[in-house]
C-alpha cells in the first residue's frame, strides 16, 4: 500500500519529529510513502492538487493561516484528504467534527500516538488506497483502484478510464478483473468492467456514470446488473 503525507507545521523541529514518527510507522507497516512538509497553511494551499495527500497532519497554532483555517479552505477543495490535528489544545472539538477531522495527537505525543491515528487511518482506506500499476515496471506508474472508472476491450487491450486520464494495457479483462479483487467491480458486458461506485443510474442497456458517460450492460447481465447496482447503493447509504 502506498500513502501520501502532509505535516504541515511553522516550526521545523516539530515537523522534523513527527516526520520521523511517520517514516518509522511506514518502515514497520511495509507501506510505501510519499512525505512532504509545509511551513505553514499557505504554503500547503499552494501546493494542493486534487489526490496529492492522502493524510494531512495540521498544527492548529501557526503564523498567517491558523489550522482550523487551512483545513476549512482544504476541505472546500478536497473531502478524501484525511485531516489530524497536532497541538498543544483539544480546544477546538466543535471545528474539527464540523471539518471531519480525524483524530488529535496533543504536543507532546510520542510515537505510539502517531501509530494509533495511523492504524485507524490505515484500516478505514485500505480498500480506497489500494493502486493498480498502470506502466511499465520501471515506470512504477499506478493509479488508485478508486480512480477507475471502467473498463472496456478492444481487441487484446485492456482500455482503463479514468476521471482524468486513460490508459491501456496488455492484458485480457478476466485477468485484470482477477487483479482488481475489488467488489465495486461489476461485470456488465463480455468486453466492459464497471466500478458501481461510478454508476448514477441504469438506463435501459446502459450504466450511467457520474461524469455523464454510458456503460453498456449485455441483455444477459441486465438482471444481474440492477440487483448488484441496488445491493451497492443500499450499502453505501448505510455506510458498509
Amino acid at each position: 500500500m502506498r500513502i501520501s503525507v502532509m505535516i504541515c507545521d511553522d516550526l521545523e523541529e516539530e515537523r522534523a519529529t513527527l516526520a520521523r514518527m511517520v517514516r518509522d510507522y511506514a518502515r514497520r507497516h511495509g507501506l510505501a510513502l510519499r512525505l512532504e512538509s509545509a511551513a505553514g497553511g499557505e504554503e500547503l494551499l499552494e501546493r494542493w492538487s486534487p489526490g496529492r495527500w492522502d493524510v494531512a497532519f495540521l498544527d492548529i497554532f501557526m503564523p498567517g493561516l491558523s489550522g482550523v483555517e487551512t483545513a476549512r479552505r482544504l476541505r472546500q477543495q478536497d473531502g478524501s484528504c484525511a485531516l489530524i490535528f497536532a497541538t498543544t489544545s483539544q480546544e477546538h472539538g466543535l471545528e474539527s467534527f464540523s471539518l471531519g477531522v480525524m483524530d488529535y495527537l496533543v504536543k507532546p505525543f510520542g510515537q505510539g500516538d502517531v501509530d494509533q491515528a495511523l492504524d485507524w487511518f490505515v484500516r478505514r482506506e485500505a480498500v480506497r488506497l489500494r493502486r493498480l500499476q498502470v506502466g511499465p515496471e520501471w515506470q512504477e506508474e499506478t493509479i488508485r483502484v478508486g480512480d477507475v472508472t471502467y473498463v472496456e476491450m478492444q481487441r487484446h487491450t485492456a482500455v482503463i478510464h479514468t476521471d482524468g486520464a486513460v490508459y491501456e494495457l496488455r492484458r485480457t479483462l478476466e485477468a485484470l478483473e482477477a487483479e482488481l479483487d475489488d467488489r465495486r467491480f461489476f461485470r456488465c458486458h463480455r468486453g466492459c468492467l464497471v466500478n458501481l461506485d461510478r454508476v448514477t443510474a441504469l438506463e435501459r442497456r446502459d450504466f450511467r456514470l457520474e461524469n455523464g458517460e454510458l456503460v453498456p450492460v449485455s441483455a444477459k447481465r441486465y438482471g444481474e446488473a440492477r440487483q448488484r447496482l441496488q445491493e451497492w447503493l443500499l450499502a453505501k447509504n448505510w455506510g458498509r
